[in-house]
């Protein structure tokens, strides 16, 4: 197995590569596809940078001590080169022992951090977020036509956030006639020299009826039925979040004021640029401002909304509102767990469309869940698709359970996941609408 998440601190996330069917409401079905893992740079196929090099380290040692000429050289050498191979060879947690090592490290530096107090006047619906990662703040932008536009970023990338839903119409569409046209969201990635890090599409959804509720309550009864037939949850929200990094498009940046105006700029006429194209799609796409960014992403992240307005009294000595474990992040009193998807199924002709794929493994009775599609340039290999999966609980128990629910539903679609021990909060900071992998 190999990470799934990655930071701006040099990790990189394995990505799967895909090319999203034509979504338009006219289209044909798309043709059949199996994304495949992409290697990653600097390894040979699955086998980590780290392993070629203790290998290598274990060969040369023997060669050394062979070239010395010094029989009782060789026994030494010999037990350091086994070490050096064991460490190689031997995994812990399905991960080698490099990688196990580096998220356990990355992880308690993260505790270390957790420590240092967020900074005064942030709002409470972004503290959560603020907490997991200190360097995020959000942005507010007017426009030329004084639209008030809101972004967030950590000083080295900006991201705007859509928010998409089905345009209203007399009779509820088919299921096929809502899907979200993913075309549209790839050709975004670069639109007249303005060239984006990534286009994430992140779906939550809250199922009916609520999993607290006794099986034989009325609401029970009543939702029950229509659950078994269609799959419907009571709540599925659906953002689009465009992550711009000012260094992959510099003259496009410059060419609209430079610096983070001209950052801004850019990014609004991207968003501009697929809200239009989503109407002509048949949805409504509203670019979001700065508040209901922050209620984006306080929605995404569930969070309680007594706790939210605890937080907001004045007098009140601020307290810690997520703590990380190794198999999971906790917010208020909400328990969460991220899944990376680590194998696609066949999608399309012959195999199960993303849609379907993407409702077996939030139609579960849990809390929340919430699922993230990150579509990204991947050079001369096409796009690259990679997915994270969060489920949200009311209790650590409830939570492994559901859990168990979803590997057996994943194994049933044909798709692999990969829970992130020791990476909960890079995995939950990938599924909020913040623009990408992490």
């Amino acid at each position: 197995m190999t990470s799934a998440t990655s930071t701006r601190r040099g990790r990189r996330a394995q990505q799967q590569q895909g090319g999203p069917g034509d979504g338009r409401r006219a289209s044909a079905s798309p043709a059949a596809a199996s994304p495949r893992t992409l290697p990653r740079p600097g390894g040979l196929g699955p086998v980590r940078l780290q392993q070629l090099i203790l290998v290598e380290l274990a060969a040369a040692v023997m060669l050394a001590a062979w070239a010395a000429d010094t029989s009782w050289l060789l026994a030494p050498a010999g037990a350091v080169a086994v070490l050096l191979l064991l460490l190689a060879v031997l995994r812990r947690g399905r991960r080698p022992l490099p990688e196990w090592y580096e998220t356990t490290r990355a992880m308690r530096q993260r505790r270390r951090d957790a420590k240092l107090p967020v900074p005064p006047g942030t709002d409470a619906m972004l503290v959560p977020v603020v907490e997991c990662d200190p360097a995020l703040r959000t942005y507010g932008f007017v426009s030329r036509d004084n639209r008030s536009i809101g972004m967030i970023g950590d000083g080295t990338f900006l991201t705007a956030v859509l928010f998409v839903q089905p345009a209203d119409e007399p009779l509820r569409p088919a299921a096929a006639h809502r899907q979200l046209p993913l075309r549209l969201v790839q050709d975004a990635l670069e639109v007249d020299g303005i060239r984006l890090a990534s286009a994430q599409v992140v779906q939550h959804t809250q199922p009916a009826p609520a999993p607290h509720l006794p099986a034989q309550s009325l609401a029970a009864r009543s939702y029950g039925p229509l659950q078994a037939q269609s799959g419907s949850p009571a709540l599925r929200l659906t953002w689009v979040a465009l992550k711009l990094d000012p260094e992959l498009c510099p003259e496009a940046v410059q060419a609209r004021g430079d610096g983070v105006p001209g950052a801004q700029k850019a990014l609004l006429r991207v968003a501009d640029q697929l809200s239009s194209r989503l109407a002509g799609a048949g949805f409504k796409a509203t670019i979001l401002d700065e508040n209901e960014l922050m209620q984006a992403l306080a929605t995404s992240s569930c969070l309680n909304p007594r706790a939210n307005a605890q937080h907001g009294q004045e007098g009140r000595a601020p307290q810690r509102r997520t703590v990380e474990a190794v198999k999971s992040w906790r917010v208020d009193d909400r328990y969460h767990t991220t899944y990376w998807v680590s194998r696609w199924p066949q999608l399309g002709n012959g195999g199960v469309a993303l849609p379907e794929l993407v409702t077996r493994l939030t139609s579960l009775p849990v809390l929340a869940t919430t699922f993230s599609m990150t579509l990204s340039k991947a050079g001369n290999r096409g796009v690259s698709l990679t997915g994270h999966i969060r489920v949200t609980a009311r209790g650590d128990s409830e939570l492994g359970q559901v859990g168990r629910e979803l590997e057996r539903a994943a194994s049933a679609a044909k798709a692999g996941l990969v829970r992130l021990d020791r990476e909960q909060v890079p995995g939950a900071l990938a599924t909020l609408p913040l623009g990408g992998t992490y």
